[in-house]
């Protein structure tokens, strides 16, 4: 009589628990409305509701699928980004990290000197069209030498300016700007795809620091997502506006219309309790430190940087993750307020093949004088075609400091 009875009475609470948590369809129905700290934190509930986590960050954060609206070699262009340092951020960046879409935005993808012709030569291998603005000629080639010579003085250049004095890029650290368009059809409809290329004056990292806002501070590079303020931008929805960013007046309300507050000075508890604040004044950060959301992504595929020459050490790593600044708190014209500024000491240098930002001036100075010594060396004996670069050393430095 028992035994009959059983048989029809619910499973107990831990089957039904197992049974959500080991099927996609349900607990993905859950998982789509958390943001990313509360799934981390269910994810330290029991070891099957972490399998879940991570099995929902695989599909969800799947980069090759959010990059096939663009390419359909997703792996290809991953391998662009690998040798050249090329990176995705803006809008774009926001929403694979946000996993939302903007069916209006386009694609922002950042280069350092030296990489643009080739980057924009792979586009236009992919059907893109080179929609010049105004200040440009109808060829990009126009504009972009294949023949950069890293071992040259590196001299701090200036945006380009029109007529009238005026830049012809709103931000500041941005050379220029490259627009291509391709036309699509996506599910039965006609659909106009945008990138734009975004030449950077030092390096997409220091151009990024000199945005509108902390909540577009992400980036996408060849094997990692970051977010540099997680808590701020995907806990609070909040942002906090960086003055002279020469920010158009459209951009910082089309974040606030997306859900974003956005803050122009630093509240009481972000400078008493520096570590606490979302914006974290006054600390030293680097691309990728435990106050960043970092996204490992799957790199099965993609073809890793070489050698820069035979005589240069390989290094794996992007040139972004080597990047550091310092948000300060800066007195504004009321003496009881506080605003950002953005502290880097910048390292432009013929001895690295990249350049560099970093938040220390102590760290930049021991950089420099190093290589200072290596590149008089170098350039009393080494020529252009046998040249190397020494980027490897930048972590030892960052290690030792």
């Amino acid at each position: 009589m028992w035994n009959s009875l059983a048989a029809h009475q619910r499973p107990p609470r831990a089957s039904r628990v197992r049974h959500v948590f080991s099927n996609a369809p349900f607990y993905d129905l859950i998982f789509r409305d958390l943001s990313p700290r509360t799934l981390v934190r269910l994810s330290r509930t029991c070891r099957m509701i972490r399998a879940a986590v991570s099995q929902f960050f695989r599909r969800a954060y799947n980069i090759n699928h959010h990059l096939s609206r663009y390419f359909p070699d997703p792996i290809s262009f991953r391998s662009l980004q690998a040798r050249t340092g090329l990176i995705i951020s803006g809008s774009n960046a926001l929403q694979f990290l946000d996993r939302t879409f903007y069916p209006e935005s386009d694609l922002d993808i950042y280069s350092h000197a030296g990489h643009v012709y080739e980057v924009l030569e792979w586009i236009e291998s992919f059907g893109y069209h080179f929609e010049p603005h105004k200040y440009q000629e109808e060829d990009w080639r126009n504009h972009v030498s294949p023949d950069w010579d890293g071992t040259a003085q590196r001299m701090l250049r200036v945006p380009p300016q029109t007529e009238n004095g005026v830049r012809s890029t709103w931000y500041s650290n941005i050379a220029e700007v490259y627009t291509f368009k391709r036309f699509v059809v996506m599910d039965g409809e006609h659909v106009e795809l945008q990138i734009q290329v975004i030449e950077t004056t030092n390096n997409p990292i220091d151009t990024i620091m000199r945005y509108h806002s902390t909540c577009v501070m992400n980036i996408i590079t060849f094997d990692a997502a970051y977010s540099f303020y997680p808590i701020a931008t995907f806990e609070d929805r909040s942002a906090l506006k960086i003055p002279g960013s020469r920010h158009r007046p459209d951009v910082l309300s089309k974040y606030i219309k997306r859900g974003w507050r956005v803050h122009t000075v630093f509240g009481p508890k972000d400078l008493a309790q520096p570590y606490e604040s979302p914006f974290l004044p006054n600390v030293t950060r680097w691309v990728g430190d435990r106050h960043c959301w970092t996204v490992p992504l799957d790199t099965s595929g993609v073809k890793l940087r070489t050698a820069l020459s035979p005589s240069s050490e390989q290094f794996s790593w992007d040139p972004s993750t080597q990047n550091g600044w310092t948000m300060l708190t800066k007195p504004s014209t009321r003496a009881s307020l506080r605003i950002p500024e953005m502290d880097v000491n910048l390292i432009a240098t013929t001895v690295f093949r990249y350049n560099y930002i970093v938040p220390s001036e102590s760290l930049s100075l021991a950089i420099r004088d190093w290589a200072n010594s290596q590149g008089k060396l170098y350039h009393e004996i080494v020529t252009r075609s046998n040249w190397t670069w020494f980027d490897a050393e930048i972590p030892r430095f960052r290690e030792f400091a």
